[in-house]
């Protein structure tokens, strides 16, 4: 198999980890630096002893999305907060784009009813056949009567998850 001149030099979805609780200073860092950085959001209820909350909260925790060149890391080791690159079998975790625009749509449309699963969760494979996540393929399981939608997500070895009516989920292929 021979290489494609050039391919190296492309943009690529690289997934970052950082330290506890500090996701959304390290994106508002990366942004300032001119690095195309995405930090997914969900929302969730917070309850202190005198009121409830919605908040927004990092979807994927102590992980946040950079679109770079290999030559560009170097804008990513000055944070602080940085770690690491997250890698699978010694080679950098790459998300591929089609699953980067599935988060966003999700994490737009559904923010309240997101979660993140380990990727021992398996299902039927199928289709959505209706809705604003028409054509997205991915697989469904059942969670205490509820039916998730659910897509994996190269690269972390999780996988997002989306409620849906079982209506609009079409099995097979």
């Amino acid at each position: 198999m021979s290489e494609v001149p050039g391919a190296w030099e492309q943009r690529k979805w690289h997934v970052i980890y950082i330290k506890a609780r500090h996701e959304k200073a390290v994106y508002e860092e990366l942004v300032k630096r001119g690095v195309d950085s995405y930090l997914p959001l969900k929302k969730e209820l917070h309850q202190w002893s005198d009121r409830k909350k919605w908040v927004e909260v990092p979807l994927f925790s102590s992980y946040v999305f950079i679109n770079i060149e290999p030559g560009e890391k170097q804008q990513v080791y000055l944070s602080d907060a940085f770690v690491r690159f997250v890698t699978m079998n010694g080679k950098p975790s790459i998300v591929p784009d089609w699953q980067i625009e599935y988060i966003r749509k999700v994490s737009s449309l559904y923010p309240e009813t997101l979660n993140v699963f380990d990727t021992g969760n398996v299902g039927k494979r199928g289709v959505i056949i209706s809705g604003p996540l028409s054509g997205m393929r991915g697989e469904i399981i059942d969670v205490m009567n509820e039916h998730w939608f659910m897509v994996r997500i190269e690269g972390l070895e999780k996988v997002l998850g989306v409620k849906v009516p079982a209506s609009i989920f079409q099995p097979g292929s």
